[in-house]
């Protein structure tokens, strides 16, 4: 799975990511002290690899608070999205941390996407299931 950002629908793209970055930006906790601009470009480097599947994968939108996406089969996702191969165990390591805390209701797969944030370009790097202990690549 490869695309571009610029191959997205722009508008709904930055509708989406302005909806998420608002919402991140409303509170502190979330905020983590960034700027509206930080936390928006964080957002758009995600949202368009959620976007990218909603838009051509058939995947569903999850719209509950902090949740990305729906499979084509309806199993709840996470979407990670970062800027290279060295950087996904630490990913695994976070949404490891994630899953094992109850109270989350992690999803049970993760996509990884690796985003060039010079390119835009975006490739699917790895979709990922929970095993009870570990997320394991499928």
């Amino acid at each position: 799975m490869k695309f571009n950002r610029n191959d997205l629908n722009q508008e709904l793209l930055h509708a989406r990511t302005e909806e998420e970055a608002k919402h991140i930006f409303s509170k502190e906790s979330t905020r983590q002290g960034r700027t509206y601009e930080q936390v928006y470009d964080t957002c758009l480097y995600g949202q368009s690899a959620e976007f990218y599947l909603i838009q051509f994968a058939n995947f569903k939108d999850d719209p509950r608070p902090y949740k990305d996406v729906f499979t084509p089969v309806g199993k709840a996702a996470e979407i990670k999205v970062t800027e290279g191969h060295y950087y996904v165990p630490y990913v695994i390591k976070r949404c490891e941390d994630y899953a094992k805390e109850k109270w989350r209701q992690y999803p049970a797969i993760v996509y990884i996407f690796i985003g060039d944030k010079s390119s835009l370009d975006y490739n699917l790097y790895g979709v990922y299931h929970w095993n009870g202990k570990n997320f394991i690549k499928e």
